[in-house]
């Protein structure tokens, strides 16, 4: 689909480039022959090399750089968290909260000791989630995953998966795709597998394919409801309706 919009780009702004071409060349003619529609074409360097260039520019930028993500963008994760961050007021309630905050400080501190400490990890990232201290939940579960290598499973690529979006404020990031292959590659079938891809679908703007996604997972009935519900309202939001 992709390549079929790049090649639709560049052949309507050659078409364009052309045009133009060709009108300064029937501009030059009348103002030098007698005969006004006589018009003698003559390939012009400068403006068969511009357009050369542009044409290998284009697809430089497209493959280089952006590919499917330079014609409907995606953020990075950070710059995602970053503007959640200030949308949101960022505080914690520290009274009620006072005995985690404690025990966050304890985890930090062990953890710097004892960096392969996977349980340690795990306990951080479900604390961080707590205190509403997404990024560095994000942080932890991708510690998780480094530290347990092959003995990864399922569910702790869905944690993951669920912090890339909570630390987002529920969008989906450039990060989260290139997990989200990974997962595909590994769990194609799995119900949260393709609740994720859903949402990138949703991202990208591919409102039909979400949908499709979508019926096969509310017809199959194994997904956890909120995570069904949540799918639901995002399409409700682009205007869908059961």
């Amino acid at each position: 689909m992709y390549s079929l919009i790049l090649l639709f780009v560049i052949i309507l702004t050659s078409v364009f480039l052309l045009f133009r071409y060709f009108i300064s060349i029937m501009q030059k003619a009348k103002k030098n022959q007698k005969n006004p529609y006589f018009v003698e074409v003559v390939i012009d360097k400068k403006y068969l090399f511009s357009f050369l260039s542009f044409i290998v520019l284009t697809v430089i930028l497209y493959l280089g750089l952006g590919r499917p993500d330079l014609l409907q963008p995606q953020l990075l994760q950070k710059e995602l968290e970053l503007s959640y961050i200030k949308g949101s007021n960022g505080k914690v309630a520290t009274e009620e909260n006072e005995k985690l905050l404690l025990l966050y400080r304890k985890l930090k501190k062990t953890l710097a000791k004892r960096p392969g400490d996977i349980l340690g990890y795990s306990l951080l990232v479900k604390t961080c989630l707590t205190l509403n201290k997404y990024s560095e939940a994000r942080l932890a579960q991708e510690k998780v995953l480094f530290l347990k290598k092959s003995t990864s499973n399922m569910d702790d690529y869905a944690l993951l998966m669920d912090t890339y979006l909570i630390a987002a404020g529920g969008r989906f990031s450039i990060e989260a795709s290139q997990m989200l292959k990974k997962i595909r590659n590994k769990y194609p079938l799995n119900e949260n597998t393709q609740f994720f891809v859903a949402l990138e679908h949703l991202e990208r703007k591919k409102y039909q394919a979400a949908v499709e996604v979508y019926k096969k997972l509310q017809s199959r009935s194994i997904l956890k409801i909120e995570k069904l519900i949540l799918l639901e309202n995002k399409l409700k939001n682009i205007g869908y309706s059961n």
